[in-house]
């Protein structure tokens, strides 16, 4: 059984750090996923802004996060929840399936920042505008 996990930032946002080995802002708000009880995925949003934020996924790796359920939820809380007119994703160049799986998402590429990363290595700014979201409902954006 799948289960969404709100108001749980705290333990979400470490277990999302572990994972993906960079810390987040303290703004830092989340959605995790569970199966059969064991955390699966989280979703960090972080870097609040009027009219954007910016957003993370991690997983454990299995890609059985990966639902329209949990999809619906992630795009759900910063597009209607939030009001939020867009997201953004920051990406590792290197990272090549994060980028053809985001832009599959319906993300877009927007930028290319040199030696942006923690590591010294490239980023790709990512981008997806509300009315451009298919994993929310026409009316609502």
């Amino acid at each position: 059984m799948n289960t969404l996990i709100y108001e749980q930032d705290k333990a979400l946002v470490e277990w999302a750090e572990a994972r993906i080995g960079v810390p987040f802002r303290t703004d830092a708000r989340t959605i995790g996923y569970a199966r059969d009880g064991e955390l699966i995925a989280v979703v960090v949003y972080d870097g609040f802004s009027r009219n954007d934020v910016n957003m993370h996924i991690a997983s454990d790796g299995t890609g059985l996060w990966l639902t329209r359920e949990f999809l619906t939820a992630a795009f759900a809380y910063p597009f209607l929840q939030c009001g939020l007119r867009r997201v953004t994703g920051l990406v590792p160049a290197k990272n090549r399936d994060a980028l053809r799986f985001d832009q599959h998402l319906g993300f877009r590429r927007e930028g290319y920042h040199h030696k942006a990363a923690n590591d010294g290595g490239d980023l790709i700014s990512l981008g997806m505008l509300r009315e451009h979201c298919r994993f929310i409902k026409r009316g609502h954006q």
